[in-house]
């Protein structure tokens, strides 16, 4: 089981290479007044290798003011980079708990850390079960790692969550208790800015995304896995004569059935599988895309139907989030269609209000924390993966930068969202080879480029020369 050491050296931790919460300046400041108002009241989060798991902010804070310990909980035995990571997201998002949890008062001169019984606490209501369940997952494996802080009255105001989660499974809560006035005063500064999410640590790389794609009419998940973009949008609207192009067409599924149906269909992959290949790339077969593009498009011209899949969830940045869509308005010709579908912020509040976490045999996602620009992270297959979010006003925003017309599509709360756009905008030259250049040579691993693109890139810039009349 996890220790409890009430005053351990600062100077002994060990920061992990990553943090996954970034303060400004202010929040910064605001969490040094914090605890020099209030002492630490939460314990950070130790590894067995002296690693610390959670509390990089508080601990960076103590030292600006002058403290030399604070309250910490040793994990027994070495922890998972993916559970220090997820005990990271979790130990800073339950400061948001929604949970009411009471415990025993105590008397005026109770003050600091105390052992609750579990048959003492009482949750007078439970949310939040998906961020339970990642808790309580956490506890089974690890033991006691979190805290509680309450007022003398029993009332609890920091990790609510948590404290359902231990009794639950009938195990002992450590609590740090305040007085009632003292309670009110810190509900007030919790409530305050500490930081947002951030994921740039990690060091995600582009072709780690190819987990992120989803094995389409195949079983996966005990169902047929269907695009809904393709089966509501796509299909639906095909005319014969059309010319499709499928950019991001992971396994192929879907462009391959209606290339079979007689439609002159291509495609692109960046990252494909390699067949019978736990976790390599074929990336003479994504070259193989490129050949074909390069020889059609002087050919025969631009394409009527552009289908951009799932795709703007796996992008690992904004950045790479703008190429794929100027990539796209560079395929479409002038009286074309472009769809794309993507999973809605919606789908994230969904989960975390859900009653259990999504486990598909390949990876195992539990909740997902958005940073400031609606990414996620996930760890797939020993990798970390991220994932990107629209509501319809930021989809909207996005695809109107490079289309003129915008039609957003589906439920906001729902699981997904689309856009139906036409009339490619003439872009500028440098911004649009930027990002070709960038699209049809990415990343492999080992710093590799297969630098097979440059014929395609001067044939689409070209071709869009000749669209928008330049």
């Amino acid at each position: 089981m996890p220790e409890f050491i009430e005053s351990y050296p600062i100077g002994q931790l060990k920061p992990a290479p990553y943090n996954p919460r970034r303060l400004t300046e202010e929040a910064f400041d605001r969490l040094q007044r914090s605890l020099a108002l209030f002492g630490c009241v939460k314990p950070v989060i130790v590894n067995g290798n002296h690693i610390l798991v959670a509390g990089h902010q508080r601990t960076k804070s103590l030292k600006a003011i002058g403290q030399t310990h604070a309250p910490a909980i040793l994990l027994d035995g070495h922890v998972s980079t993916q559970d220090e990571v997820q005990f990271n997201l979790l130990h800073n998002s339950i400061e948001t708990d929604g949970s009411k949890v009471r415990v025993p008062a105590s008397g005026p001169d109770g003050h600091g850390w105390e052992w609750i019984a579990p048959e003492d606490v009482t949750a007078v209501s439970r949310s939040n079960p998906a961020i339970q369940a990642e808790i309580r997952r956490l506890v089974t494996r690890y033991g006691t790692w979190g805290s509680v802080v309450a007022d003398h009255d029993g009332r609890v105001i920091l990790n609510n969550d948590y404290a359902v989660v231990v009794s639950d499974l009938k195990l002992p809560l450590l609590c740090y208790r305040l007085s009632v006035q003292e309670a009110d005063e810190l509900a007030v500064w919790l409530d305050g800015d500490y930081g947002v999410y951030d994921y740039t640590q990690l060091g995600i790389r582009a072709y780690n995304q190819h987990w992120c794609q989803m094995h389409r009419l195949g079983g996966d998940d005990g169902d047929s896995n269907k695009s809904t973009t393709y089966e509501q949008h796509v299909l639906p609207a095909l005319r014969p004569g059309q010319r499709v192009m499928d950019f991001g067409a992971g396994e192929l599924a879907y462009i391959k059935q209606i290339k079979d149906q007689g439609f002159d269909a291509h495609w692109y992959e960046p990252h494909v599988k390699a067949a019978g290949k736990q976790n390599a790339l074929d990336v003479a077969a994504t070259v193989s895309h490129i050949r074909d593009l390069q020889r059609d498009i002087p050919a025969n011209g631009l394409y009527d139907v552009v289908v951009l899949d799932s795709v703007i969830n796996s992008i690992t940045s904004l950045e790479f989030e703008a190429a794929v869509v100027i990539a796209c308005n560079s395929l479409l010709a002038k009286g074309g269609t472009f769809y794309t579908g993507t999973r809605s912020l919606g789908s994230v509040e969904r989960r975390v209000s859900g009653k259990k976490a999504r486990n598909n045999g390949r990876y195992r996602r539990s909740i997902e924390f958005l940073d400031e620009n609606g990414f996620t992270a996930s760890f797939r297959a020993g990798v970390w993966t991220m994932q990107r979010f629209h509501d319809p006003a930021s989809l909207r925003k996005l695809m109107e930068r490079y289309f003129e017309e915008v039609d957003i599509r589906g439920n906001p709360n729902g699981g997904n969202i689309y856009a139906v756009c036409r009339k490619p905008k003439a872009l500028p030259e440098e911004q649009r080879r930027a990002a070709l250049e960038l699209e049809f040579n990415m990343e492999y691993p080992g710093d590799y480029r297969h630098n097979r693109h440059r014929p395609l890139v001067e044939a689409l810039m070209r071709a869009c020369r000749e669209r928008d009349g330049a």
